[in-house]
């Protein structure tokens, strides 16, 4: 699933690496959004299931149960720069992740505030222990270094896409189609795999409120090489408050000043 979601921001890049332009509406609302400085938004994820789909293949019948690891999340972007990331998952799990304007980042995790080098040494110990994976293992594998692009970093680079857009009231659709293997080759043959990412961005009052993306693909079972089919469905919500500092608790303000890289070290 994970290499679903990657599939849809390199396939975003190669649409946008064409030049073209959408619809002057949606460019003033993407430009719009490109130049806040400051603002929220919360990522809602499909159900995550079980789901259960029945196909047929040559070899008869086939049930495929696909179920979402993806987690729900709300995020704030401060005047500074700084980010404040808050992340669910369907099984209770709660992580709470501080990334800075200069990339240095902390998460408070159920042992407290960690910075993302804490974070591998404690996965390398458990690793180390050569046992089945414990609870403690399967928190800290979420908690590293999360992938999180802002609304602003997925949406933006439409503003130069090739791709295009089927306007349906307020709203407008466009989708993007690539190899399942490679998403930055198109696919133009029906009968290779492939990963269709479909992205629907409502406006109002100008402005983009919500969208949706949808991604649908498949996986190649190992043993079987029975392709299967997957998705991944979320809706973004964009709120325009602008938050002049977002809330660093103290424990975790002294842990970022340990994990910030001296700008003499980093890579230019």
């Amino acid at each position: 699933m994970a290499a679903l979601v990657r599939s849809f921001f390199v396939a975003v890049v190669l649409a946008a690496s064409l030049r073209a332009a959408p619809p002057t509406a949606l460019a003033t609302a993407l430009e719009h959004l490109r130049d806040q400085k400051s603002y929220s938004w919360e990522v809602i994820n499909a159900d995550p299931g079980p789901v259960a789909q029945q196909f047929e293949t040559r070899r008869g019948s086939v049930l495929s149960v696909q179920q979402s690891t993806s987690p729900n999340l709300k995020g704030q972007l401060d005047r500074n720069g700084d980010m404040l990331i808050r992340r669910e998952w369907s099984d209770g799990l709660r992580l709470e992740t501080i990334i800075a304007a200069d990339g240095s980042m902390v998460t408070k995790t159920p042992e407290g505030w960690l910075t993302d080098r804490e974070i591998l040494t404690a996965q390398a110990e458990e690793r180390l222990r050569g046992q089945a994976p414990t609870p403690r293992y399967n928190w800290l594998r979420r908690a590293d270094r999360p992938d999180i692009r802002r609304p602003d970093q997925e949406l933006v680079p439409f503003l130069k896409s090739s791709g295009e857009f089927e306007t349906t009231g307020d709203g407008y659709i466009t989708r993007i189609r690539s190899r399942a293997g490679d998403p930055a080759k198109p696919n133009d043959d029906d009968t290779e795999p492939a990963t269709l990412v479909t992205v629907t961005m409502n406006l109002r009052s100008g402005i983009i409120r919500d969208y949706e993306v949808k991604i649908e693909g498949t996986r190649r079972a190992t043993r079987s090489r029975i392709s299967v089919p997957v998705s991944d469905q979320r809706i973004v919500i964009l709120t325009y408050l602008p938050i002049t500092r977002i809330d660093i608790p103290a424990e975790a303000r002294e842990k970022l000043k340990g994990a910030r890289v001296p700008a003499s070290s980093r890579t230019p």
